[in-house]
């Protein structure tokens, strides 16, 4: 009886695929060799967390057939190692999986492609299939404890991402880069999260992985999941419409405003994933430029509520790093937004800020003083660096006369940075007119973006 369940079991297994089982573009795993594959020579999954157990399930509706799978602990998981795999997963590729999640709230990670040194990758949020940060889609038949056929493809070519549940299309985007790609570590991880944003993963159950070198097409998911479903006999999650019921007040937590949306995010350092403390976080419109708010981060955590439907801009600063910036945008109301900034460390190759002006003058816009103000402090506590002024204008006007212009507002910073007590010997600067535009000259906008003074810094020579 046993040989003769093991038979059904592969038959079924096979049944999936509309390929044939010896063919070196998949590798399939389902637990019954344990992490091995079931075509020969394939490369064995490594376990990630704690190492999980291998259970037979009885298969629903049946007397006799079992399958196996392997159970995971929260934030623990799977590996894929593509170099074993010889680069089975370096163009385009499908990954299919067929499990469960003990418990679906908030945000539960399904592939990372980074090796837990990044918060991007797929994810299940609130029933809902998500790339961070570029993507949702719409409610999808998840739910916690049950089964669901779960596929993710890439295509080299044309950069688009699909994802499915169930058989049915549920996101597709063009990937920005190369997130939804591995990175040079060259492994596809599953389930286990990232050490940045606190291990937002659910134990659960796998019963079959399969990965393939190509992108499979709408018409195979759908035929792979309708084998499953019939096999497997899972109970099938059907989509319900939400009935029309009377709108309820939104739940507001203690001190939250429910028309603004919450950001928060966490700095951190890229080389050890360790909370950057006490960074300047400030958040300015991404049209204007206009500061809207700053913070210094706790443990490299901040928190911002600020106005829905609006594009920002978030940067941070700290002692020993370069600074960066990263694009938020916030779509709703009372939304939660997670914004995450890697800090590499401080190279001097780039401005440590940017100040703008007005308009055919030397006189500094108001809201880029406390970009100044936060200048004055951080050379005041870096005693060895020199500071390095360079201004320049838009392209309206004359040429001498700009260049001319460009070094009054280098003095009027350089006499603003005196008049706090930064010694002269530490500053030099230099005007360069219209000659070395940010942007072309085309609009308002991008004339702004050109009236400016950079201040960069550079360690004194002794």
């Amino acid at each position: 009886m046993r040989i003769q369940k093991n038979v059904l079991f592969l038959a079924i297994l096979l049944s999936i695929a509309s390929i044939p089982a010896f063919s070196q573009n998949q590798w399939t795993y389902d637990f019954n060799n344990g992490l091995n594959p079931i075509e020969s020579g394939g490369p064995a999954l490594k376990v990630l967390g704690q190492p999980g157990q291998y259970i037979k399930e009885k298969i629903p509706g049946s007397d006799y057939l079992n399958r196996t799978t392997y159970q995971f602990e929260s934030n623990s998981g799977l590996q894929f190692n593509n170099t074993e795999a010889k680069g089975f997963l370096s163009k385009s590729f499908t990954v299919e999986i067929y499990f469960k999640m003990n418990e679906l709230d908030s945000w539960k990670r399904v592939l990372d492609f980074k090796n837990r040194k990044s918060d991007y990758g797929s994810y299940i949020y609130d029933g809902k299939l998500n790339f961070y940060d570029y993507a949702i889609g719409e409610k999808a038949p998840v739910r916690a404890n049950q089964y669901v056929h779960y596929v993710y493809s890439r295509d080299f070519e044309t950069k688009v991402i699909k994802m499915y549940i169930n058989g049915q299309s549920k996101l597709e985007f063009k990937d920005p880069g190369t997130e939804g790609m591995l990175d040079n570590d060259q492994v596809l991880n599953l389930f286990q999260d990232d050490l940045v944003a606190g291990y937002e993963a659910s134990g659960g159950s796998i019963a079959l992985i399969r990965v393939y070198d190509r992108v499979m097409t709408p018409v195979f998911v759908r035929r792979s999941y309708q084998t499953i479903a019939k096999n497997f006999k899972e109970p099938v999650a059907e989509e319900k419409k939400p009935e029309p019921k009377a709108e309820e007040p939104a739940k507001q937590e203690p001190g939250r405003n429910k028309s603004l949306a919450l950001v928060t995010g966490r700095v951190y350092d890229g080389r050890d994933l360790a909370p950057v403390n006490d960074a300047e976080v400030m958040v300015r419109k991404s049209d204007n430029d206009s500061l809207v708010a700053q913070a210094k981060s706790v443990q490299g955590v901040y928190n911002f509520e600020l106005t829905p439907y609006q594009s920002y801009k978030i940067s941070a600063r700290a002692d020993g790093f370069q600074s960066k910036s990263i694009a938020v945008k916030t779509n709703n109301r009372y939304e939660e937004i997670k914004s995450l900034i890697s800090l590499a460390p401080e190279t001097y190759s780039a401005p440590l800020t940017t100040l703008y002006f007005t308009q055919s003058t030397e006189e500094v816009e108001g809201n880029s003083m406390s970009e100044l103000d936060a200048m004055v402090a951080y050379f005041q506590k870096n005693a060895g660096l020199k500071i390095l002024l360079k201004g320049h204008t838009d392209n309206t006007g004359n040429f001498e006369k700009n260049l001319e212009l460009s070094n009054k507002r280098v003095e009027t910073v350089k006499a603003y940075l005196l008049g706090k007590g930064i010694p002269a010997d530490r500053i030099e600067g230099s005007g360069y007119g219209s000659a070395q535009p940010n942007k072309v000259n085309r609009s308002e906008s991008e004339k702004r973006s050109n009236r400016r003074v950079e201040i960069w810094a550079e360690p004194i020579k002794r």
